[in-house]
């Protein structure tokens, strides 16, 4: 009887183990809106490569000269990209489902997409504004890594690097982005970035409006003359950049012959109702 009753105790003991070693993740699901607290509202500065910095000092003395105050990014319409859309000036979205979250912001037409059910990126990954996210949960926080940046963004490359633990605060109540980004050509030591959005749950800011941004063709021209004068040659498709593989050429199909109208197509001149 005792033995029994000792192996219902450790039955019930490794039962109760179990949930908890397969506890399900915080949801994260919801409408969030930034919200940093007094000593996180302006970020630090990033200490930069020589290179980077002699980059960087060059585009902003060309702005102060034109009296710019957009650059090239908000000049031409891009998207935030990474890791700047997880810094939105109006609401962000968290959809947290089966094998990935799916992060939405107001300002960006593209979604981002963090992967849960894969181990390592692929070998092959096409570049993009937002790159390719991973991301397991490590206990409470959601661990993400980020590649495969195109580096058309300021301080971004294709080398670009960046990891992110994700977690919730306050009872759910605030959601925690903590941001470590790496890049060899760029940084001359990590940059550490964090981001804290409050949950919104009902009335303004409870769900996403619709963002558009329209190219403003007399600024774009602009931009483009001074950045030819400064000998920095710019366009929407800079040489380098472009895309490795070719387009597919148009086929020109000559245009079908009409065929003659019938006469019950022909419609008879209008008369003269004087």
């Amino acid at each position: 009887m005792r033995k029994t009753a000792l192996l219902s105790v450790a039955l019930c003991a490794v039962s109760m183990g179990a949930p908890a070693l397969a506890r399900a993740a915080p949801d994260i699901t919801g409408m969030w809106a930034l919200d940093q607290p007094a000593d996180h509202i302006h970020q630090a500065q990033p200490k930069l490569t020589p290179a980077a910095k002699a980059e960087q000092d060059a585009v902003n003395k060309i702005s102060a000269a034109n009296n710019r105050l957009i650059g090239e990014a908000h000049t031409k319409c891009w998207p935030a990209g990474m890791p700047g859309m997880m810094q939105p000036p109006f609401g962000i979205e968290f959809l947290q489902t089966k094998g990935r979250v799916t992060i939405l912001s107001e300002v960006s037409t593209l979604p981002r997409t963090i992967y849960l059910d894969e181990k390592v990126h692929p070998d092959s990954v096409q570049p993009g504004w937002n790159g390719h996210s991973i991301g397991h949960w490590k206990g409470n926080v959601l661990v993400a890594d980020t590649i495969a940046l195109n580096g058309r963004l300021p301080r971004t490359s294709p080398k670009t690097h960046i990891t992110e633990r994700i977690f919730l605060e306050d009872g759910g109540k605030h959601l925690v982005d903590e941001l470590v980004v790496e890049d060899p050509d760029v940084y001359a030591e990590p940059y550490h970035l964090r981001y804290r959005y409050k949950r919104v749950e009902s009335g303004e800011g409870a769900e996403l409006m619709e963002y558009v941004c329209e190219v403003d063709p007399a600024n774009l021209f602009a931009y483009e003359r001074e950045q030819k004068e400064a000998g920095r040659p710019s366009d929407f498709d800079p040489p380098g950049r472009r895309p490795p593989w070719p387009s597919r050429p148009r086929s020109r199909r000559p245009a079908a012959p009409r065929p003659p109208l019938r006469p019950a197509d022909r419609r008879p001149p209008p008369t003269d109702p004087s």
